[in-house]
């Protein structure tokens, strides 16, 4: 099994072989083209560990990721108030995201 740890948009990311991942919004981006995600920490496969400094610089050092699509999340309702004011303000927003797949 191949298990790789991913730095991306500064978050990481636990990533496994054949299974999809929302990532934050890339801009510009179309469905179906691929992008190479260069900021590698770990990588597992079978019993062989390689494990970077902080990132991998060895021969393996991209990894290519299909982007299947990108979409906004549920609507998040806020809700601003300030007590003894009579101040109430209420307002949505909807995070974009972008669906990737290894």
């Amino acid at each position: 099994m191949i298990y790789i740890f991913l730095f991306l948009n500064g978050k990481q990311f636990i990533i496994e072989k054949n299974k999809w991942y929302d990532i934050d919004y890339i801009f510009k981006s179309k469905p179906n083209t691929y992008i190479y995600l260069t900021k590698i920490l770990f990588f597992k496969f079978l019993n062989k560990f390689i494990l970077g400094n902080p990132f991998i610089k060895y021969s393996f050092k991209t990894l290519l990721a299909k982007i299947l699509y990108t979409y906004n999340s549920k609507k998040i309702i806020v809700l601003k108030t300030k007590p003894k004011k009579h101040y109430t303000k209420i307002f949505g927003h909807k995070q974009k995201f972008t669906r990737i797949f290894f």
